[in-house]
């Protein structure tokens, strides 16, 4: 049937060359409808296109928007409605599709990307006329698969027109209020959405689907795509980017709030650096404090996804806006040490994130950030700032210039020498100028073993002169050892769900 079908159309074509005079291929729009559309509704660009400038090229786009028209129509007039539910059934139409698209680019002689975007302009007019004959409501079925039919066939073919695309993307949004088929296979891999919300991904693997996902960010980004969205928690519609679109079938969550709590790092540095917004426009709580809920779960066991993920979002704020307000700024501090102060004594966040003054490289480059962030400038418009490529680099999020560095677990006796710093600190009169640190001294309670280490070291030391200190070193460590083995048999440890961070 499809062999016919092309030898009918080469037939059409070869007419159309020998007989049809120029003139009256300027007036064929007004007597065949499927070129009704095209003509009189030409779409809108900034300049004059390839096919506006030369005379031949609006006639082989004619021809090849006819013969797309055609195989549509003819197409999805033998498969029922739901016969584009599978994805097998997607993919061979997809392979036929793919196979006139590379026909008539040989035959009329022009790039493949173009060929394959007036098979998505002809997929697009199909899903528009099939609405508007149902009173402007999708009729979903195969009605509304021919539009993921074309977003496969603008990623395979890589269509550069962003018009294009951005119109296939506002055309899925019209119908779905969401890109979940778009971001849950990027997030969670192509099996995954069978399980969340019933359809298989049309992408091979998770690889895939992530360059997938970045191809249509770039093109979203380049058109400058926002979509009214309905936030329940502000009870308004507001105009959300392309990269901040909840997700319906996960608790209208934003991509960025679901690549946080997936524990994807790599995720969430592409959905940073393409513009993502630090905190969700989604209604949600802060994304911060939730990963720091996270990071104490388990105690001092912290996943490294997590404190990497922790890490690469601070880049984005210039501070940690603590909780619990409305209640003063002195209150909400001894309640956010008394809750995250192992994290601070940890290095896992620093203070001058949370009270303290950031660097002023940092908040420059937050600004800088927010700045090109609201022009959709990220992370192209980074290349046109007169900057060394270091700074660059920086400002993209790919480098760091001296950033925190994860510190490694403390072996024994380093640890019993910061016990005896913290004895002596806490038993003198004497306090730090900055309250801060003495929270945090103060927050992590001498143990027994470090308590009978220190009496060791004292009562061999002595008052006298002479002293061995090898000797009363070697004395504490015992006594710390010991100790540490009685406390472990009385209070054996949890169960640990994480390795310790290396």
């Amino acid at each position: 049937m499809l062999l016919q079908l092309l030898l009918a159309l080469q037939q059409y074509v070869s007419q159309l060359k020998r007989q049809l005079a120029s003139l009256w291929l300027v007036t064929l729009p007004q007597h065949l409808s499927g070129f009704r559309l095209l003509v009189g509704q030409p779409r809108v660009a900034s300049s004059r296109a390839s096919y506006q400038r030369h005379g031949q090229l609006p006639r082989r786009r004619l021809v090849m928007d006819y013969i797309f028209e055609c195989f549509f129509n003819d197409t999805f007039e033998h498969i029922t409605r739901n016969g584009l539910q599978d994805r097998q059934s997607r993919r061979d139409v997809l392979d036929h599709l793919s196979a006139i698209v590379k026909g008539c680019a040989d035959g009329q002689n022009v790039a493949t990307d173009e060929a394959a975007s007036i098979a998505v302009t002809a997929a697009l007019r199909f899903h528009r006329l099939a609405k508007q004959s149902n009173g402007n409501v999708c009729l979903m079925g195969k009605y509304h698969n021919i539009l993921y039919i074309a977003l496969r066939t603008c990623w395979d073919w890589g269509v550069r027109d962003s018009e294009v695309v951005v119109q296939l993307l506002v055309s899925i949004f019209e119908c779905e209020k969401t890109f979940e088929r778009i971001f849950l296979g990027a997030l969670f891999g192509p099996h995954a959405p069978h399980f969340i919300a019933g359809w298989r991904s049309d992408f091979q693997d998770q690889n895939e689907n992530v360059r997938a996902m970045v191809y249509f960010l770039k093109h979203a980004t380049r058109e400058q795509l926002t979509l009214p969205v309905w936030i329940p928690r502000f009870e308004q519609e507001r105009q959300l980017r392309f990269i901040d679109v909840p997700i319906e079938s996960c608790g209208r969550s934003s991509p960025l709030r679901i690549a946080l709590q997936a524990n994807a790092p790599e995720l969430l540095l592409i959905l940073l650096r393409y513009g993502a917004a630090p905190q969700p426009p989604d209604g949600g709580t802060s994304v911060i404090i939730a990963l720091l809920d996270k990071l104490i779960e388990n105690g001092r066991n912290y996943s490294y996804e997590l404190v990497l993920c922790l890490q690469i979002l601070m880049r984005n704020v210039p501070m940690i806006e603590m909780p619990f307000k409305p209640m003063v700024y002195g209150t909400r501090r001894e309640m956010f040490f008394e809750r995250y102060g192992r994290l601070l004594m940890d290095k896992i966040v620093g203070k001058e994130q949370v009270y303290g003054v950031p660097m002023l490289r940092h908040l420059c480059r937050c600004r800088i950030r927010d700045v090109l962030r609201e022009h959709n400038q990220l992370p192209n418009g980074i290349d046109t700032l007169r900057l060394p490529k270091r700074l660059q680099r920086y400002i993209d999020l790919t480098e760091e210039l001296d950033g925190a560095q994860l510190q490694p677990p403390e072996k024994p006796v380093q640890r019993l020498t910061n016990a005896m710093q913290r004895l002596e600190t806490i038993s003198s009169g004497t306090e730090s100028e900055d309250e801060s640190d003495n929270h945090v001294q103060l927050l992590e309670a001498v143990s027994d073993a470090e308590k009978a280490a220190v009496a060791a070291f004292v009562a061999t030391a002595g008052d006298g002169d002479g002293v061995n200190i090898g000797e009363a070193k070697q004395a504490a460590i015992e006594a710390y050892a010991a100790a540490q083995d009685v406390q472990d048999v009385q209070d054996p440890p949890p169960n640990q769900t994480h390795p310790p961070l290396s």
